[in-house]
């Protein structure tokens, strides 16, 4: 079997290369190109890009095309597959190496007859881990508190010190309650909280005996002292959290985002901070990638916002491939099929 693995800034063809042996051994035949642009921050802008806009809005590498006509499965990461160059290749199945596809153009290989995977569930407990530290950071001030030490100001006053609070006995609104939605609610048992959760997609029998309570949007918002966004980009939920659901939300709640920033209507979400609609927010993603210098968030006193970090550990790049190829090779080998494939 012919592999063609396409490497970027945060997963080398190398390391995919790898991957592809160890679990289909060294019958397999590896070739790999990076995609390699300018800079650090181009890729963080073409990476946004390609978030947004899907693979057109990419610079793939020109050799992929060639490459990808003599290849029986692709495996990419970052890199965008445009329907040039899945129009042209011989590959029966394109991997994606995260839960999102859309640096892949998905309808090309539907209509060529390419299945095209993601890998479910990579970046879950990273995620999740960071979403519990947002949580804490923001209700606690620890980034605001260390900024102000590394300035020389030892700050005892915030914007939320009026209604500061332990996490006990809060209520916790999580909207999707997919990998790592559960995952949040898991880590979160012991914090002794109420744990709400809408996602229009899960069944009441599904999460039965976990603790978590199925409500309404709307319920979410109005009761929630925390809610934190664990869904999928698509067209029904971009803008989800919108000027209604952040006028339903209390003005002391968080709003915690570390899955798109699509989900939150940009500028509705600044006039609530501006105007002290709601306690704060957490920010993990945004809609133009680096940030800009001048963004309105930049100069707020109630937000905590990190550089897109959450699924970024070296434990989540290590396993990916591996989930991703074991879960291919259970379907050739089986010939079967899987919910992992999304066409």
């Amino acid at each position: 079997m012919k592999f063609l693995v396409v490497g970027d800034p945060m997963l080398t063809a190398d390391t995919l290369a790898k991957a592809v042996r160890d679990v289909f051994g060294d019958e397999a035949v590896v070739k790999g190109v990076d995609w390699k642009p300018e800079s650090e921050e181009e890729f963080w802008f073409l990476r946004s890009q390609v978030e947004k806009f899907g693979p057109s809005a990419g610079k793939p590498p020109a050799e992929l095309i060639e490459a990808g006509k003599d290849a029986d499965v692709i495996i990419t990461h970052h890199t965008p597959l445009n329907k040039e160059l899945i129009e042209q290749s011989s590959a029966s199945y394109v991997g994606v190496c995260r839960a999102g596809t859309e640096n892949a153009d998905v309808n090309a290989a539907t209509a060529k007859g390419t299945k095209v995977m993601k890998t479910m569930g990579r970046n879950a407990e990273a995620v999740s881990d960071f979403t519990i530290a947002l949580l804490l950071s923001e209700l606690r001030n620890l980034a605001r508190g260390h900024a102000a030490l590394m300035q020389g100001d030892w700050k005892k006053k915030y914007a939320n010190s009026g209604f500061m609070g332990d996490v006990r006995e809060k209520t916790i609104g999580l909207v999707g309650l997919g990998y790592i939605g559960r995952l949040v609610a898991h880590k979160l048992a012991n914090f002794n909280v109420r744990v709400l959760a809408y996602d229009p997609y899960i069944k009441a029998e599904a999460v039965q005996g976990s603790g978590v309570e199925l409500v309404s949007l709307e319920e979410l918002c109005r009761q929630s002292d925390f809610i934190s966004i664990h869904a999928r980009l698509s067209k029904d939920t971009a803008g989800l959290i919108g000027k209604e659901a952040l006028s339903w939300m209390k003005p002391t709640a968080y709003l915690i985002n570390t899955a798109r920033a699509g989900l939150i209507d940009e500028k509705a979400l600044i006039e609530a901070l501006q105007n002290r609609q709601i306690g704060g927010a957490a920010l993990d993603v945004f809609w133009t990638e680096p940030i800009a210098k001048e963004h309105p968030l930049l100069t707020m006193e109630n937000v905590t916002l990190t550089p897109h970090l959450a699924g970024a550990t070296n434990d989540t790049f290590a396993q990916t491939p591996y989930l991703l190829l074991r879960e291919l090779k259970r379907v050739l080998d089986n010939k079967e099929t899987s919910s992992w494939i999304v066409n």
